[in-house]
């Protein structure tokens, strides 16, 4: 696992873009998993100004995204189909065929998870970048889930509904109560593991996910296991990483030279 110190949450964004874009152009046919929510947004914003400054050709890219709810359409306002389509995919080159996500409206949801986990496994994933809910989840599995899932319906926690006010929903009643999710054992299938974490109310979380004990109680603390994990920071996220591994590493915060702050 290596870890990524940066002063600004526009540095982290900048070097995750730049991490992303980097791999799609070195590789042929880059297969990459797509979290939705506030937190990668500015890395979008790198990537599309990638694209139309002629850097970075979208057209052989297959996307995943992480999750959807459950009730909804794909071209709902609120659905995470369409979040991803209108901030990111409708102003990159990418082939509207080469975008897969998991239906949240489907007649038959074990059928629909079930077809979307062999989708990945016909495509592996090259990169998948996550976020860290407030409550330790990854994509929608929430506390408590298996760490041997697959792709799957969810009862939200009232945490992740709440949280679904600061993306459209006017009202807490419209929130749906369910998701739909890529499993923990199918994120985990991934080459590659980005997790992204910024601001003061990260800190804590940040701290159990990368020390804490690996528990299903807390979902993104599996990130531990993994083989090829980079946990890119804010300052403010990073404010509780242990101050031996801190000290060791920040030689620097300038945005070509981010300090590696934890390795093993």
């Amino acid at each position: 696992m290596q870890v990524y110190v940066f002063k600004t949450e526009q540095d982290v964004d900048t070097y995750v873009g730049q991490q992303i874009s980097t791999f799609i152009q070195d590789n042929d046919a880059p297969v990459i998993g797509f979290a939705t929510g506030s937190t990668p947004l500015g890395a979008y914003d790198y990537l599309i100004d990638s694209y139309q400054s002629g850097k970075t050709d979208f057209s052989k890219v297959r996307a995943f995204n992480l999750d959807e709810y459950v009730g909804i359409e794909k071209d709902h306002p609120q659905s995470f189909a369409r979040a991803m389509k209108d901030y990111l995919f409708s102003k990159i080159n990418i082939k509207e065929e080469n975008i897969y996500s998991l239906n949240g409206n489907a007649k038959d949801m074990t059928k629909e998870c079930k077809e979307y986990d062999q989708l990945i496994i016909n495509n592996p994933i090259d990169i998948q970048i996550l976020g860290i809910g407030m409550d330790g989840h990854i994509a929608y599995n929430e506390p408590g889930s298996s760490f041997d899932s697959e792709s799957h319906v969810v009862d939200l926690h009232p945490e992740s509904i709440q949280s679904s006010l600061d993306y459209g929903f006017t009202k807490i009643e419209d929130v749906p109560t369910q998701g739909v999710t890529q499993g923990i054992k199918t994120i985990m299938k991934a080459r590659q593991l980005i997790m992204i974490a910024k601001g003061n109310k990260k800190a804590k979380l940040v701290e159990r996910m990368l020390y804490g004990p690996v528990s299903e109680d807390f979902p993104s603390s599996i990130i531990q296991t993994h083989n090829n994990v980079i946990v890119v920071l804010d300052q403010c996220a990073a404010a509780n990483l242990k101050e031996e591994t801190y000290e060791k590493a920040l030689k620097s915060l300038q945005l070509e030279e981010a300090a590696v702050i934890l390795q093993n």
